[in-house]
């Protein structure tokens, strides 16, 4: 006979097989679904449903790599933001750091009115200062433009022999280029403005005797010869002969024939005539010593039948006339 079991022993007995229980019915729970899905997978598929399939296998497989594509861009775009605060933060150090702006009060109008005289005065001065820095310039351009137009007045007179020319010219130039080479100092300005001064003389007096300016119009005017004549007797043997004497010429370029003949006579009164005929007239009733003609009135006055007195020439000069 075996011993019998104590009423603890039946105890212990009866949970165990509780538990055994409790752990197959979890084990049931969890093989269900896989049997489910098993006994889905043995169900035979119709040939109608296998595009459907394929259609869904497509799209599951489209959706995975979209997701995989955005999680990418995702992790890139994480990615570029980090370098750029890295950057950032790396430019910020490297600067200085901003000075604190500072706040002036209000000024009063009075003060106002002065700062801003204060920056006209400066803007004035500024500019006088450039002036007197870049003054040498200004008499650079002073003395060359006053060389050139002498020489233009020398040449276009044609009183002088173009070796003269040359012989005035290059000692002028010389002058001018040691002028030059010192104005930008004092001494060199007032070189400058003696030499512009002697050449500013020189051109005025050959304009207010020869007229060159207006001559330098070809197309209106041009230099004419003009000779002063008297009878052919023993009285005029030479142009000196006609000074403190009266001379008869013409209106209509009395003033350069005047302004030139002066250079070679003293004490010339000029009787100025409108009609040729009347001067011819009074030449003849020796109304006065001598007479200023052009080529074509000498020509005349030599082939004259009427009044057979001889005439010759004193002097032949050219003064500036209209064509």
């Amino acid at each position: 006979m075996g011993k019998k079991k104590s009423k603890t022993q039946k105890y212990k007995r009866n949970q165990k097989r509780k538990q055994q229980k409790i752990i197959q019915q979890k084990t049931i729970t969890k093989i269900e679904p896989k049997s489910n899905e098993s006994a889905q997978k043995d169900i035979p598929v119709k040939q109608k449903d296998i595009p459907k399939l394929k259609k869904e296998k497509k799209q599951i497989q489209l959706k995975r790599i979209l997701n995989n594509i955005k999680e990418k861009t995702i992790q890139i775009n994480k990615q570029i933001s980090c370098l750029i605060t890295k950057l950032k933060n790396k430019l910020i150090k490297q600067r200085p750091p901003k000075e604190p702006e500072i706040v002036l009060p209000k000024l009063k109008k009075s003060y106002r009115e002065k700062i801003i005289k204060e920056k006209n005065t400066s803007k004035i001065s500024r500019f006088l200062s450039f002036i007197k820095n870049n003054l040498h310039i200004f008499f650079n351009a002073v003395i060359i433009s006053t060389y050139i137009i002498m020489i233009i007045g020398l040449i276009r007179i044609e009183m002088y022999e173009a070796s003269t020319i040359v012989y005035i010219g290059c000692i002028v130039l010389f002058l001018m280029i040691v002028a030059i080479s010192y104005n930008k100092y004092l001494s060199g300005k007032v070189f400058t403005t003696l030499i512009v001064i002697g050449m500013g003389l020189a051109i005025y007096k050959m304009q207010y005797t020869y007229d060159f300016i207006r001559n330098l119009n070809s197309s209106e005017y041009e230099y004419k010869t003009y000779y002063v004549i008297t009878f052919d007797n023993g009285l005029n043997k030479s142009i000196y002969n006609i000074n403190n004497k009266k001379v008869g010429l013409l209106k209509e370029n009395c003033t350069n024939i005047e302004r030139k003949l002066n250079t070679k006579l003293n004490k010339v009164t000029y009787l100025e005539y409108i009609d040729l005929n009347k001067l011819f007239t009074d030449f003849y009733s020796q109304q006065f010593r001598a007479l200023i003609v052009n080529e074509n009135q000498y020509k005349f006055l030599e082939n004259n039948i009427i009044n057979s007195r001889k005439v010759k020439i004193l002097y032949e000069f050219q003064a500036n006339a209209k064509k």
